[in-house]
């Protein structure tokens, strides 16, 4: 179910899902990263199945160009921030970024299990990259390729459960080949629009000691007013 809320300056009603996917495809666009970039819309058009099956590799590296499905999980995965009933499986897999997430696959006996190890791990280093860590410019290529490795083992552990590839599987796969790219688009979304995901960098100490200390005076206020 989708989460509303209501935006404190303008008071207008609206769902995580759309404020996300509103602020990151915004984010593509002037980043110049536009979605779909290089996809061949015709490209198995008029062709007929000997062509194809001798042409499958390109095929395949086209489709995985496309990625309107990219920005449904990126969509999706922002607003289960704010949903606490998805964190009890974030703790259940979750490592620190200098653990191996692999360890913790090879332990669980069940394949659909070890995908989630990895999706959940490779979800992480994604935000955590993207979004919350602001020494990640000085790290190097290091974290960007163990996010992208995370989510392509997601890919290859989800094609043993089905047998094959499935549309989440791409999914999968497409974030691990452009892991650096989508991380770099988080960025840019978080520098460059002024909202929840950034304010920590915006107030003062001054400002939060002052807006814990209003807290406090309501708080107190409303437990006066109550009925004994």
């Amino acid at each position: 179910m989708a989460e509303k809320f209501i935006h404190v300056d303008t008071s207008d009603v609206e769902t995580t899902e759309s404020f996300f996917s509103d602020r990151f495809l915004r984010a593509r666009i002037e980043s110049g990263r536009p979605s779909n970039e290089g996809y061949d819309l015709i490209l198995e058009e008029g062709r007929d199945v000997e062509w194809q099956e001798a042409h499958w590799k390109e095929i395949k590296d086209n489709q995985l160009k496309y990625d309107e499905d990219v920005n449904q999980y990126i969509t999706l995965t922002l607003s289960d921030l704010v949903k606490p009933q998805s964190q009890a499986l974030t703790n259940k897999y979750l490592v620190s970024m200098e653990a191996d997430a692999g360890q913790l696959a090879v332990d669980e006996c069940e394949r659909s299990k070890k995908f989630v190890a990895y999706r959940v791990n490779a979800d992480f280093f994604l935000l955590s990259l993207g979004l919350f860590r602001s020494d990640t410019n000085i790290l190097g290529d290091a974290y960007i390729d163990k996010g992208g490795y995370y989510y392509s083992s997601a890919a290859s552990s989800l094609k043993e459960v089905f047998g094959g590839r499935s549309a989440l599987s791409d999914t999968m796969e497409k974030l691990s080949r452009q892991f650096g790219k989508y991380v770099e688009i988080l960025r840019y979304m978080k520098n460059s629009d002024d909202n929840f995901l950034s304010f920590h960098f915006k107030f003062t100490k001054p400002e939060i000691e002052t807006l814990e200390r209003t807290l406090t005076e309501e708080s107190d206020q409303r437990k006066k007013s109550r009925p004994n």
